[in-house]
């Protein structure tokens, strides 16, 4: 409604004498016949221009939607990396052990094979050469027959665990290169999620600064239109009656000029107008902005002698944080030392905040859905106080905060499924 005034103030202004013309020198009645073919053009221009804007905010809604989708598969994308992650931790985990464990049967292998090398080099006599000795030449053939069973056991067991090293070798190549080629999926879904971002920020500049010259135009043109109709009205007192029927004829164009703004203005908002998630009714439904570990919870102790107001969520780095709620932008950037900062309107008197991101893309004034990403994590926690054990903390932090009528109060009623965890 706010243009639909600004539209009829431009074209109601009480008008003002631009300077003095004589009839001598212009015919005021022709050129107030083409000031007000201009002004008549300049309104259908304006016209034009907000159902051009209302189709802007259609598409707009429609990479609403994409970025909803993208988010989504981002998300999933997130969460299958942390999978290949764990997994490659657990190989390097168990290839050590593996590489431990060969490096002892080599061991116990050196030293069988040392004992026999000094058998080699001290062997028992034999019975042709000294018949006498036969009882040590027993015991010399008792020892090499116990010794090489030992020897063959201990070679079947390096050559398995040689093996099984090997498996392990092969496994944790395989699971890089799935890292690999997740991550560099990842990175293409954060491109196109860029790219969608911008998109949708050109619509809600695109056909803006037209607008503005044009309503400075009509501006003009309606003064200029007042100064002449008064010079013709001076001139022409003998045509009263012609001069009411144009005045007549000219206030039922411009009723119905501006009748067909109005309808086009109504049209925008109808277009920016969509059905809205209740925030006093999303109990239980609503979704953690990011994926991570809650640190804090709302009352618990804060390590500085009071309670939290809020929670404290440990995210992956570079995460993407997406709006929990349906709602209005209503400040967007940089807060203190809580790094980059949103605060939502979902209606109702309702606020929330997020805090710690390193990066966001929503604007101040934006319309935005519940699931569609605002912003972006860091590789850090943000400067904002982390008291006792979070102190040492390297992963990033996001700050969640629901508010109504200044006070803080507690979120976790509003989780889906009452979730405890941000896991997903």
């Amino acid at each position: 409604m706010k243009i639909i005034f600004a539209i009829l103030f431009l074209l109601f202004l009480p008008l003002t004498v631009l300077r003095a013309a004589s009839a001598e020198d212009v015919d005021p009645s022709a050129s107030l016949q083409q000031v007000q073919q201009e002004l008549s053009s300049s309104t259908a221009a304006q016209a034009q221009l907000v159902r051009e804007m209302a189709a802007a905010i259609r598409a707009q809604e429609e990479l609403s939607g994409q970025l909803v989708d993208l988010a989504r598969t981002a998300a999933s994308q997130e969460k299958a990396l942390t999978r290949i992650t764990a997994k490659i931790d657990k190989l390097k985990k168990d290839n050590a052990e593996a590489l431990l464990a060969l490096a002892q049967k080599r061991e116990s292998l050196s030293s069988l094979l040392a004992g026999l090398q000094r058998l080699e080099q001290n062997p028992p006599p034999a019975l042709v050469v000294a018949p006498g000795d036969v009882l040590k030449a027993l015991r010399g053939a008792m020892m090499f027959g116990a010794v090489i069973p030992e020897v063959r056991a201990e070679t079947d067991a390096l050559r398995q665990a040689l093996a099984h090293v090997e498996e392990l070798r092969d496994a944790l190549a395989a699971e890089k290169g799935k890292s690999e080629e997740a991550l560099a999926a990842l990175d293409k879904t954060r491109a196109d999620m860029r790219g969608l971002l911008d998109e949708k920020r050109k619509l809600s500049e695109a056909h803006t600064a037209d607008l503005v010259r044009e309503r400075a135009r009509a501006k003009a043109l309606t003064e200029k239109a007042k100064s002449l109709k008064d010079l013709v009205s001076e001139l022409e007192k003998s045509k009263a009656e012609e001069a009411a029927r144009m005045a007549a004829e000219e206030q039922a164009r411009l009723e119905a000029e501006t009748a067909a703004v109005a309808e086009a203005e109504r049209q925008r908002l109808a277009a920016q107008e969509r059905p809205l998630l209740v925030f006093s009714m999303a109990r239980g439904k609503l979704d953690y902005p990011a994926q991570g570990k809650i640190l804090r919870n709302f009352g618990d102790d804060n390590g500085l002698g009071g309670s939290m107001e809020g929670l404290l969520l440990e995210t992956p780095q570079q995460s993407q944080v997406l709006s929990p709620v349906d709602g209005k932008i209503e400040f967007a950037g940089t807060f203190w030392s809580y790094d980059q900062v949103v605060i939502i309107d979902p209606g109702e008197g309702y606020l929330v905040l997020l805090a710690g991101m390193a990066e966001i893309t929503a604007h101040p004034g934006q319309s935005i859905r519940a699931g569609e990403p605002i912003g972006r994590m860091g590789d850090r926690p943000a400067a904002m106080a982390l008291a006792g054990d979070l102190t040492q903390l390297q992963a990033p932090v996001l700050y969640v905060e629901f508010r109504k009528k200044n006070r803080s109060f507690d979120p976790s009623p509003w989780w889906i499924a009452g979730r405890k965890e941000a896991m997903r």
